[in-house]
């Protein structure tokens, strides 16, 4: 019994080495390869700035210099009185930043997604050629809260787009119209008439 107790036990230890081996030998991904999880983060007076990223190319290609690149972020205001962001600015990023309204408007207490619906941010005309993984610095400019500077700011892979949620106060696509069901005929209440004898 003992035996069969000791070659089961150096079954199962052979067994554990096999598997913990069985990933050796292979290369490991580049890390500038691994796509950020998470956009950069700050404030603004009572405007809460989050997850602001760029999206870039696949991951292992480079966004052009002299081509253009999409911004995400969303904007909080936990204040009480409505802000606006009036420009971003990228610089030594990209020539210019473009925004598809001459402002985004915040409104108290509430979120504003951009980069998907009716606002996006789009840098025009890149310095130098962006890489997943790389970082840069935005600035950004609100009617009250003023200005701030937005740093490590991801360049992340362009599938995170289509990970993203959709802004609120869109309507859905109305759905299909349930089919209706023809009416039932309602039963007769009427007494039936006797019989006559």
């Amino acid at each position: 019994m003992a035996y069969v107790r000791g070659r089961l036990r150096w079954a199962a230890t052979a067994a554990a080495l096999v598997l913990s081996g069985a990933g050796c030998g292979t290369e490991p991904t580049p890390p500038e390869y691994y796509p950020t999880t998470e956009g950069a983060n700050t404030q603004a007076g009572q405007i809460k700035i989050r997850n602001v990223s760029i999206v870039g190319p696949a991951p292992t290609a480079a966004a052009a210099a002299g081509s253009s690149a999409p911004v995400y972020f969303s904007l909080i205001n936990a204040g009480s009185a409505e802000d606006s962001l009036v420009q971003v600015r990228a610089e030594g990023v990209a020539r210019s930043v473009s925004m598809s309204q001459s402002e985004v408007r915040v409104p108290p207490l509430a979120l504003v997604w951009v980069g998907t619906g009716p606002y996006t941010v789009t840098l025009q005309g890149l310095e130098r050629p962006l890489t997943v993984g790389q970082y840069v610095t935005l600035q950004m400019r609100f009617k009250q809260a003023g200005e701030v500077t937005v740093r490590n700011v991801p360049v992340q892979m362009a599938g995170v787009a289509s990970t993203l949620p959709s802004p609120t106060g869109f309507t859905p696509s109305p759905s299909p119209p349930s089919p209706t069901l023809p009416a039932s005929p309602s039963p007769n209440l009427s007494p039936s008439p006797s019989p006559s004898p």
